[in-house]
């Protein structure tokens, strides 16, 4: 109950895909570090990226230390185990000829205003679907984000507006032509 919807659908894809095949017909307290260790080594092998890894690590890291605090182990057995080092990717915004290109592609599109809005502001995609008129200030021209609209993770589960993937909500004052836009797509929504 103290984790997002997100996390949960993460927690039970790892616990499922990877978990349970690997170490499920193992008694508890028979796991020891080198098993663990070795589900890594495999995953790694298979071309599992190392961020995934470290996901799967931290969600059997976390029941296996309310295991110890349960007292069903000594020690928490994912404690020592070594996890591949992850590489962040450089991100690298698009150029000046490169954004002429994509706005000369999504002229007419149903969703231009809202592609116009994102590469003027670089919001990630769950805060710019998840922006309502009420975070927009068309006086001060600033958008307050401080939410996101979430995918259905699970079966049943719906669209849902959700916390900020930072929880830090923050103010940005995008150019002129942004709050134009948004002006505009009022209008348009209103009749």
């Amino acid at each position: 109950g103290s984790v997002k919807a997100g996390t949960v659908a993460n927690y039970t894809r790892h616990v499922n895909n990877h978990i349970i095949p690997a170490l499920g017909a193992m008694k508890l307290s028979a796991l020891q570090p080198p098993q663990i260790q070795h589900l890594y080594n495999q995953l790694q092998e298979q071309g599992l990226s190392a961020k995934t890894i470290k996901n799967l690590h931290g969600c059997l890291h976390k029941a296996l230390q309310i295991a110890v605090r349960m007292g069903y182990l000594r020690t928490n057995p994912a404690e020592g185990c070594i996890l591949p080092r992850i590489v962040k990717k450089e991100i690298r915004p698009l150029d000046t000829p490169e954004i002429s290109t994509f706005l000369d592609a999504i002229k007419g599109h149903r969703c231009e205003t809202l592609f116009k809005v994102d590469v003027f502001t670089g919001l990630r995609s769950g805060e710019i679907l998840g922006l309502t008129w009420d975070c927009v200030n068309f006086d001060e021209g600033t958008l307050y984000i401080c939410k996101q609209l979430t995918p259905p993770r699970m079966k049943g589960q719906k669209y849902a507006f959700g916390t900020l993937k930072n929880d830090k909500p923050r103010t940005i004052t995008p150019a002129p032509y942004v709050m134009q836009l948004l002006k505009e797509h009022r209008i348009q929504q209103m009749q």
